[in-house]
């Protein structure tokens, strides 16, 4: 399950967006046939037809909604210590500094790690809290199996939960994971050069952009 980031786990968080190129390109070529959902897919729903997942405002989000975008994906909890709450903030800064055409094509997930009773409605007074009712940013309300799910997926502690993992995730416009960020602090230039980049991938990692003067990467 998500073979791709078994590889980029390991990695240390300081490589840049290039470093991964080789490693995920090999990963989808090989599984690809086999495994047809997304490595996005397989984050948001683990099961294949699984259950739907509900943003703060009520909406249901869809595999068709993620559709060529650049995806940005978190973890948040109602009660996070400040340290998720910083990062979140940061990642709204994030979404508000990017260019239009960018911004467009660009999707930010918040994904809650609830706790028993799954109470959506603290999820959305956290959001409305921390970044405003008006933020571009969809707060994703999950369930017990979903926590276990990612938990697994990312290697993280039981016991350090309901503290959300430090994990900043970054696929591309097909679904494929692309870039793991790791710590408390958001590195907010590179994440939107990054984003940039990816943006102007239209294939995903694996064909390179129409011309080479659409690519922006972040300096390193």
């Amino acid at each position: 399950m998500w073979p791709a980031l078994k590889y980029i786990t390991a990695l240390a968080v300081s490589l840049p967006l290039w470093g991964i190129l080789s490693t995920a390109s090999v990963e989808t070529q090989r599984s690809g046939a086999a495994e047809p959902r997304t490595d996005l897919e397989e984050l948001l729903w683990p099961e294949a037809g699984g259950a739907r997942r509900i943003d703060q405002r009520g909406a249901a989000l869809s595999p068709a909604a993620l559709r060529d975008k650049v995806a940005v994906a978190w973890f948040v909890a109602p009660d996070c210590a400040i340290t998720c709450v910083a990062r979140t903030l940061d990642l709204d800064r994030v979404a508000k500094a990017l260019p239009d055409a960018v911004r467009t094509r660009a999707v930010f997930l918040a994904i809650s790690l609830p706790d028993a009773r799954g109470e959506t409605g603290r999820l959305r007074a956290f959001a409305d809290g921390t970044v405003g009712a008006g933020t571009t940013l969809r707060f994703l309300a999950g369930d017990a199996a979903w926590t276990a799910s990612l938990a697994a997926m990312l290697r993280y502690p039981a016991a350090s939960l309901p503290e959300p993992p430090p994990q900043v995730l970054l696929f591309d416009r097909r679904g494929a994971i692309a870039m793991t960020y790791g710590g408390d602090l958001v590195d907010r230039p590179r994440l939107e050069g990054d984003i940039a980049l990816l943006h102007s991938f239209a294939q995903g990692l694996e064909a390179p952009p129409r011309r080479a003067t659409e690519a922006t990467p972040h300096p390193l």
